[in-house]
């Protein structure tokens, strides 16, 4: 296991890996802060490219565009209130009353130490747990995952806090839209009314994400514009003056 590890840290540490980590990592926060763009396309877009790396560098790149992304999408959710991937959404619950206090850098900086840490403890944990993980997951089937389902549902409604009902009935519309479509297990259409189009089931949700700061930049525009306007209103200008 140790000679296992040390092989491992000793290729990593190879400067090609670490400048492949690092641009990785920049372009990931960089996609990950612009809602609506998730880590899998931009993997997508720079897989013909890492063809033409070393194989471990080429990993390392992808492997820092998908960490990176996922950390990236709590910039727009503690600024802007608008969750740049799935998973940032509950940031803004806290991470936006921050930024409206003035701790904004602070909520960054809880984000990126809270990402870097459960990062690190889930790939630590994947190393040392891997051979009874493997064990524990040839036991499970069709009851266990139902459960682990319905846990991660009652999650789900239980993080929104004070919305509970509203995350309830979009959790109830989410699970209908996904039935939506040809059933994999028994090839089957579900829900589709005769409809070819939607035989391919709804693939517009990743549009729509992207769709989520227009809400908050036209509650924010006219703000603006009022502050702008009442800072150059002349009373404004000769109190100012007095």
């Amino acid at each position: 296991m140790m000679e296992t590890l040390l092989l491992g840290l000793s290729e990593v540490s190879n400067m090609n890996v670490l400048l492949a980590i690092l641009i990785g990592a920049l372009i990931g926060v960089t996609i990950g802060s612009i809602p609506g763009l998730e880590p899998a396309g931009v993997m997508a877009i720079l897989l013909p490219l890492s063809f033409s790396m070393e194989p471990l560098a080429g990993v390392t790149l992808l492997l820092g565009v998908y960490g990176g992304a996922w950390y990236g999408g709590a910039i727009p959710a503690i600024l802007m209130n608008t969750p740049g991937t799935p998973v940032a959404v509950l940031t803004t619950y806290d991470g936006y009353p921050m930024a409206k206090r003035g701790e904004g850098k602070k909520a960054l900086s809880i984000a990126y130490t809270a990402s870097f840490v459960g990062g690190v403890i889930s790939v630590l944990s994947l190393v040392l747990l891997a051979p009874l993980l493997s064990q524990i997951a040839t036991h499970f089937g069709s009851a266990e995952f139902a459960m682990l389902a319905v846990l991660g549902m009652i999650f789900v409604v239980l993080a929104h806090r004070k919305h509970v009902l509203e995350a309830a009935m979009m959790l109830g519309l989410g699970i209908f839209l996904g039935t939506v479509g040809l059933d994999r297990s028994y090839n089957t259409q579900t829900y589709t009314f005769n409809q070819e189009w939607l035989l391919g089931a709804f693939r517009w949700y990743r549009r729509l994400s992207a769709c989520l700061p227009c809400p908050r930049r036209l509650y924010c525009y006219p703000r603006k514009v009022a502050t702008h306007r009442l800072l150059n209103s002349p009373a404004t200008a000769s109190s100012a003056a007095h």
